[in-house]
């Protein structure tokens, strides 16, 4: 088990998608890099997507990205656990995206299986 949100969770998520059939399918022509940043902890991981291959590493908040989602701890642990949808959350303001929403919306079912895969990893209490 890995602590949520932690480096150690991303390298998790990062070789889990990279062995993941669906993901390399609808990845495989996605070049992005999504950075996803605790607020209330000032913490920031960036998943660099390269034609469906994925590396990951911790990183700036201020750090450039195409797409950005923040939030506070609490939030990101409601859409790991709760099954809150990344959009949801972010229509209802609980997390905070930046980036192009026009360049983002052909790539909702890459998010959708990255919080899938994600979901599957287990974390420490």
């Amino acid at each position: 088990m890995v602590q949520f949100f932690s480096d150690a969770f991303f390298a998790e998520l990062a070789t889990r998608l990279q062995k993941d059939p669906e993901w390399m399918k609808g990845a495989a022509k996605v070049t992005a890099k999504v950075m996803m940043t605790v607020t209330d902890r000032n913490e920031a991981h960036l998943l660099d997507i390269q034609a469906g291959n994925v590396s990951v590493r911790a990183a700036k908040p201020d750090e450039p990205a195409d797409f950005k989602f923040e939030g506070i701890y609490e939030t990101w642990v409601r859409l790991g656990k709760e099954r809150k949808d990344l959009n949801s959350l972010v229509l209802q303001g609980k997390i905070r995206f930046r980036g192009s929403l026009a360049k983002l919306i052909p790539l909702q079912g890459v998010l959708v299986r990255i919080e899938a895969v994600a979901r599957d990893i287990p974390v420490e209490a």
